[in-house]
């Protein structure tokens, strides 16, 4: 299967149009990536991410909204072809971890393909159909990740994210019972960067409990869920990672968006 069969038509932006009009534009189409053009070409890239790192970093004075886009986009930019394989690009996406590439064709943006749209409508096909109904969540997951509880202060969980190199932290209770998810993405729409707030740079914030930003409830998959489906619950519910459980409820692993496409694109 090749890229031109699943990709998605493309809404880009100009590389001199504000971060306002972007984030208005992303709420518009639903949408988390915007390929930043001139004169047709791709310049760079500019994701959810990008805006949520630049409105941490802005000057208290500024209004962020007004920064141009071109300071805040990722750039180089990563692309794919139309005749790209299937296979080849999930690997790509796995192995930059990155959740978009434009489709370029003689130096144009013709198209987009994220990791929703590797996951949610291919599996089945780059792995083939029994290759996907033999692969289940258990087989792809990271066991006994670290976790925190609701009553965790967030300045501890925000510190175990960035010294384990993880995005998402699965909340339990007492019973080991996945009560929510704490992701970075929350983080940064709460307190801004996580680094800097991890540091000190509390910003009236430092008193916060992981209860008072996480996500619930919590998306979780049984460990013997097919990897088919798992991906499903990806585009879904618009997520990165999911908790797995056993058949008690317990929290035994968890598979992220990654996982998923280091597989696919094996």
């Amino acid at each position: 299967m090749k890229i031109r069969d699943i990709m998605r038509r493309p809404f880009t932006i100009l590389d001199t149009d504000t971060l306002g009009t972007a984030e208005r534009a992303m709420a518009r189409w639903q949408i988390r990536h915007l390929p930043v053009v001139s004169g047709g070409r791709i310049l760079g890239m500019l994701s959810q991410r990008d805006i949520l790192a630049a409105r941490a970093h802005a000057d208290p004075d500024d209004d962020w909204w007004t920064i141009r886009v071109h300071d805040a986009m990722t750039q180089p930019v990563q692309t794919c072809g139309p005749d790209d394989s299937l296979t080849e690009v999930a690997g790509r996406l796995a192995a930059s971890k990155i959740g978009a590439l434009p489709v370029v064709e003689v130096g144009q943006v013709i198209g987009i393909v994220t990791v929703t749209d590797v996951l949610e409508g291919e599996v089945r096909a780059a792995m083939g159909p029994s290759a996907a109904a033999r692969t289940i969540a258990s087989d792809v997951m990271t066991p006994l990740p670290q976790t925190v509880t609701p009553e965790s202060s967030l300045v501890d969980a925000v510190a175990r994210m960035i010294g384990h190199r993880i995005r998402h932290l699965p909340v339990v209770d007492g019973s080991g019972t996945v009560v929510g998810m704490l992701s970075e993405r929350d983080v940064r729409t709460r307190v801004g960067d996580p680094v800097a707030f991890a540091g000190g740079k509390h910003n009236g914030f430092g008193q916060l409990r992981v209860k008072d930003v996480m996500s619930q409830p919590a998306i979780a998959v049984p460990f013997d869920r097919p990897l088919a489906d798992v991906a499903r619950a990806f585009a879904d519910h618009r997520i990165g990672a999911v908790p797995v459980i056993d058949k008690f409820g317990a929290l035994v692993g968890i598979v992220s968006y990654i996982d998923a496409l280091r597989m696919v694109g094996a």
